[in-house]
């Protein structure tokens, strides 16, 4: 079983622990601009093998735009084809579904 905490690591996210500890994994990018990942409920991943939510915010914290992964493989594909907090890896995270309502 994958340690996702060292996973997440690896591809250079950051942990954030919310007040009611939840552990959000976090990476900035260029233009004050962060994604956030959870599962689908909002919580801390824990398995490899279930939805993953992307959601990129401004540096005031306004929801920007989502994105879903069914696995945490397919994130850690994605991930490794472009450096951690590049504007490549937000084009490619942006552009890897277009399940999630994107803000005007």
């Amino acid at each position: 079983m994958l340690d996702l905490s060292k996973e997440f690591s690896l591809l250079g996210f950051l942990e954030e622990t919310e007040e009611d500890g939840t552990v959000l994994y976090v990476m900035d990018f260029p233009e004050d601009v962060y994604i956030t990942v959870t599962d689908d409920n909002g919580r801390t991943p824990v398995r490899a093998k279930q939805n993953l939510v992307l959601a990129c915010y401004d540096g005031d914290g306004r929801y920007l735009w989502g994105s879903e992964f069914r696995t945490f493989m397919e994130l850690q594909k994605l991930c490794q084809s472009n450096p951690a907090g590049s504007p490549e890896l937000l084009k490619a995270l942006k552009g890897a579904s277009r399940t999630l309502k994107e803000t005007e």
